[in-house]
């Protein structure tokens, strides 16, 4: 296995062969497995090529399942134990274990709609689908019991992340004290432009929370009613604000728009894409 350092918090890891993404606040942590997948290394072709993850762009599924099998093989689970949601946006947290696995790949995944989910059993792969939404790992160092979470705008602003947590101590007993959390690969503050429909109940909900001195949203200099919204400070804000401590908490800092040729993005390939994913499990 080779590393390379992307920078301050995110290696590339098997670079030669099929690369992932990992986290240095989580390395030491010999138990886990957790990264985020790039787009180098599968068999799709067309706008999907080469390693999209998902069964939900057009793609061929036996190009999805060969590119969940190369990156499982690389990233140290197999295809079996991998359990995929049914992701939605919504604030949805279900706690999964080894009867769910090989849902969503090999048999049918959960109809619920489902955005977060937990487990404290081992070899259970949660998976987490995005493109440029924010992926968060959430581990808890005690209990040895962890979370994968999508959190976009909405289940952002909804403060999906307390929600995995609330589900983590009714499930597991974890203290938010106990968490490691990473906020992974996804859009940054200054490529993710929209609305005032979307900014404006960021604004209004973080105002007071900037304690990084990173404002939560920004105005678009020339463009009225266009604003740059940070997802990663929001994130950041709602963990903090759970109990998570501020030293715990690792942004990954790696943009899905800024790095096109490795990494899925809705902003800059659009709707005809693949799409990447980031996953978290024990050993």
């Amino acid at each position: 296995m080779n590393k390379r350092e992307l920078n301050l918090h995110t290696y590339i890891e098997n670079e030669d062969t099929v690369p992932y993404l990992s986290f240095k606040s989580l390395e030491g942590l010999d138990w886990l497995g957790c990264g985020f997948s790039t787009r180098i290394g599968g068999v799709s072709t067309g706008c999907c090529a080469t390693m999209n993850m998902s069964f939900a762009r057009g793609d061929d599924p036996g190009a999805v399942h060969e590119n969940i099998r190369r990156f499982g093989k690389s990233a140290g689970f197999l295809p079996e134990e991998v359990v995929m949601p049914h992701q939605c946006h919504t604030t949805n947290v279900r706690a999964v274990g080894k009867d769910d696995c090989g849902c969503g790949v090999f048999k049918p995944g959960c109809e619920e709609e489902i955005d977060g989910q937990v487990t404290d059993e081992s070899r259970v792969v949660l998976y987490c689908l995005g493109a440029d939404c924010v992926p968060v790992f959430l581990a808890d160092v005690e209990r040895k019991a962890i979370a994968a979470v999508h959190a976009g705008w909405k289940g952002t602003l909804n403060d999906i992340v307390s929600s995995a947590l609330i589900t983590m101590k009714e499930a597991y007993g974890t203290e938010p004290k106990d968490i490691k959390a990473v906020i992974g690969p996804s859009i940054c503050a200054d490529c993710y432009e929209v609305s005032a429909d979307v900014a404006l109940p960021f604004k209004e909900k973080y105002q007071a929370d900037g304690s990084s001195g990173l404002p939560v949203v920004r105005p678009v200099s020339g463009k009225d009613d266009k604003y740059l919204l940070n997802l990663w400070e929001a994130n950041r804000i709602n963990l903090k604000n759970a109990g998570v401590s501020e030293a715990n908490i690792e942004i990954s800092g790696y943009c899905t728009k800024c790095h096109p040729d490795m990494l899925f993005s809705h902003r800059f390939h659009g709707s005809e894409r693949g799409v990447n994913v980031g996953f978290i499990f024990k050993k």
